[in-house]
């Protein structure tokens, strides 16, 4: 039997969706905690908050985070004492689980091997949008793992994973789903991108070049008057 491969397409366009619609993403780095609560009714909690209520975080079987189902109610338990950028990735790994329909339960190896490369390529797409890293690339920037941690906030595992598999990926491949989100993405973001690469003028060579032949015809206008006296 063929194993499922991971649906990288579908991860990624509901990260565009929330990319595009989101009114707490206006900027990088993401405040994941707002778009949690903007998209869905889960509630977060440190495992120090769990432990305090009696919680035996040592079952979540995760140092990072986790999401649960507790009570009819879904919470995503995350670890206070990682650093900040590794806890806004735990928090939308764990929030792409729930947002792409993953059985959070029952899953074998492989099948939980498949749902975790998912809620990755989920995560990374909302935290460093490819439409956005490829333009500013296009613009001129370098874009290594001090780049995008520091315009985008996140860790450097998170960054090296982020270049590595951007390498691998033939950007022209993508459905005509997948483009469908690229046009809004950079209008959405251009003044972030501006912040940091501002985009050359793409009118700067009809300009230069109406501005020299008006030169060119103003030289030509002289010429005629003068022959013209005559």
């Amino acid at each position: 039997m063929t194993s499922k491969r991971p649906d990288f397409k579908k991860s990624n366009i509901m990260a565009n969706e929330i990319l595009v619609v989101s009114s707490d993403i206006a900027s990088f780095p993401v405040k994941v905690k707002k778009v949690v609560k903007e998209w869905t009714d889960i509630q977060l909690r440190s495992f120090k908050a769990a432990k305090e209520k009696g919680i035996d975080i040592e079952a979540f079987g995760s140092e990072a985070a986790v999401i649960q189902c507790l009570d009819g109610r879904y919470i995503i338990f995350y670890n206070q004492d990682d650093i900040e950028p590794r806890i806004k990735f735990s928090i939308l790994h764990e929030f792409g689980h729930y947002y792409l329909g993953h059985e959070l339960n029952k899953k074998d190896e492989e099948e939980y091997g498949r749902c975790e490369v998912e809620a990755n390529c989920f995560a990374a797409q909302i935290l460093m949008p490819e439409q956005v890293i490829i333009e500013l690339k296009s613009r001129g920037a370098i874009i290594n793992k001090t780049f995008l941690m520091t315009n985008f906030g996140v860790s450097e595992e998170a960054a090296e994973k982020r270049i590595e598999t951007l390498g691998k990926y033939n950007y022209q491949w993508r459905s005509e789903d997948e483009k469908l989100f690229d046009e809004s993405i950079l209008f959405k973001y251009g003044k972030f991108m501006d912040g940091i690469l501002p985009k050359k003028n793409q009118f700067n060579w009809f300009e230069d070049e109406y501005d020299r032949q008006s030169d060119r015809d103003s030289w030509d206008f002289d010429r005629r008057s003068r022959y013209d006296r005559y």
